[in-house]
């Protein structure tokens, strides 16, 4: 089952439906782009230059902050649209751009020193970014347990990644962490300037409170407890979701104002009454996104 939602803009009195994006807007790679993150990885992203071999796959040099990296840092297959992390380092299969939700791939191989790494789309959805109609998509990777090779109630959650149509990376969320580490605060594409954009020897500084808590208890049978700290009253939704990507139940779908706030969650009032497993549950409240996993043993 996938979950669609549908988002109306009214403009001049009429209401305007978001387009199909196209793949390739979710990575717009033009030399020149900029991108300026806030938080513990923040810093200043610009695209400096590319280059394209014979089978017009093309090659994109970053430099982040003042630093020029001297290797291709993205590959680029537009016939595939997918987008190849350190082509000759890592080599990793880090976007599907074409993905919907509910989808996965094998991002990283098992090897002898590392664990498979795969992604799946937690959800597609419009949206809207710096004041702009747009479509987000948010990817989380999971490590998972040796010998495996498809996502289960073993594997664990590492980091998620969300994307904005015509925009790019807005922000990455460390598992482990417990929050973003780091925000997009505003970008340059293809010369045109959302957000806000400091000069290159400014600091970017930025202080963020929002928290979402390990759900308690856990592993829980059928109840648990979900607290979260806002930073600044604000939209807020709490969806729960199978590690398939499946909506289970939406707990919060309202304003609220900054603070602390709790809300038990009932497996045994939940659509189908849940079987024992593990399910994610995910925040956003304005820019802020952060999701944890919680366990259902009956």
């Amino acid at each position: 089952m996938k979950t669609f939602f549908i988002y109306l803009i009214v403009f001049n009195g009429f209401i305007v439906f978001p387009q199909t994006p196209v793949p390739m807007d979710f990575f717009p790679s033009a030399v020149g782009n900029v991108w300026e993150y806030s938080g513990q990885w923040g810093g200043r992203v610009e695209i400096y230059k590319d280059s394209t071999d014979q089978d017009s796959i093309r090659f994109v040099y970053i430099k982040f902050n003042n630093d020029f990296i001297s290797y291709p840092f993205f590959k680029i297959d537009n016939r595939l649209n997918q987008i190849i992390l350190d082509p000759t380092g890592l080599n990793w299969l880090y976007y599907k751009l074409d993905a919907d939700t509910g989808d996965h791939w094998m991002v990283r191989p098992e090897t002898s020193e590392v664990q498979r790494l795969e992604a799946l789309v937690l959800a597609k959805y419009p949206f809207i970014c710096f004041g702009r109609p747009s479509t987000f998509i948010e990817i989380m990777y999971f490590e998972l347990p040796r010998g495996d090779t498809v996502i289960n109630e073993n594997a664990w959650p590492r980091f998620i990644e969300v994307l904005a149509e015509g925009i790019g990376e807005i922000m990455y969320i460390d598992q482990e962490g417990g929050g973003p580490y780091k925000t997009l605060e505003g970008c340059i594409i293809n010369g045109d300037t959302l957000g806000t954009i400091t000069s290159v020897n400014e600091n970017i500084i930025s202080v963020n409170s929002f928290e979402l808590f390990q759900n308690y208890p856990n592993p829980f049978n059928p109840g648990t407890t979900i607290e979260y700290k806002l930073s600044e009253s604000e939209n807020v939704k709490l969806t729960i979701y199978s590690l398939l990507g499946e909506e289970i139940a939406v707990l919060v779908d309202e304003f609220q104002t900054a603070g602390i706030h709790s809300i038990k969650f009932d497996a045994s009032s939940a659509v189908g009454n849940l079987p024992s497993g593990i399910y994610i549950y995910r925040l956003s409240a304005g820019k802020n996104y952060s999701a944890k996993k919680m366990l259902l043993l009956k």
